[in-house]
């Protein structure tokens, strides 16, 4: 299973990314996770006390994989041992990469960085076995069209709130931009009312989950600790249950 969890900023995706990512494991499954948001806050998420090198400050080894003769870049640059010497494992055996940011502004995805970081994605999704998470932007930019046609599922995570609902909008656009089909929706940080229930009711995607707010995320966060270890995992388990039913 190859899923992207995107969301706008403090939705809670990262939260989510990584709950999913130790409920595979806890299962038995193999499992990936790569951090492709700028915020970068997975690794923490997942018990990491050090944070693994961002892929993205590799600047030696993009030069020497992605530019070629007079200037040309690889598309398709060889980064398998690449992709194992910087991979990190948590305590649950859940292996973390980051991919960093693309700090070049101008140069959009014809930029060294990009070519690089996209061959990472295309092997993480098409060469392994292992479940993948992919905590992404708002964006998803670091996606392509050839790579995005590899991901199962695409979660947009949303709070109960108009803007939100404008961001799905978004997001929904973009992924089916580059070519993903399947869709779906989990709403984080729920407050029961008529409103919200409306909200939600408005929604025309599959609907994996609603996960209730809890000061426990806060707490987590503030600790320092993976939320898993403090916070009621019974909707994320809904949830997995649901992602496995509509992915395999």
């Amino acid at each position: 299973m190859k899923i992207a969890i995107s969301g706008k900023g403090g939705v809670g995706k990262t939260t989510l990314a990584a709950v999913l990512a130790h409920l595979f494991a806890r299962d038995g499954y193999r499992v990936t996770a790569i951090d492709c948001d700028a915020d970068i806050n997975l690794p923490s998420a997942l018990g990491l006390k050090e944070k693994p090198k961002p892929l993205s400050e590799l600047h030696e080894i993009i030069e020497q994989r992605v530019v070629g003769p007079m200037g040309m870049y690889k598309l398709n640059p060889k980064v398998d041992d690449v992709f194992e010497e910087y991979s990190v494992y948590n305590e649950d055996g859940v292996r973390v990469l980051v991919l960093g940011t693309i700090e070049k502004g101008g140069e959009g995805c014809f930029c060294p960085e990009n070519a690089f970081l996209r061959a990472i994605l295309r092997h993480a999704i098409f060469k392994r076995e292992d479940v993948l998470i992919l905590d992404m932007e708002a964006g998803i930019e670091h996606l392509g069209r050839g790579t995005a046609r590899g991901v199962d599922l695409l979660i947009a995570v949303i709070e109960p709130g108009t803007r939100a609902v404008e961001t799905l909008d978004r997001i929904r656009k973009l992924g089916m931009d580059i070519g993903i089909e399947r869709i779906a929706v989990v709403v984080n940080k729920f407050i029961e009312s008529e409103r919200a229930r409306e909200l939600i009711s408005g929604i025309d995607y599959p609907i994996l989950g609603v996960i209730p707010y809890n000061q426990c995320f806060v707490t987590a966060d503030l600790e320092n600790v993976p939320p898993y270890k403090v916070c009621d995992l019974k909707p994320f388990e809904e949830i997995k249950r649901e992602i496995e039913e509509l992915v395999q």
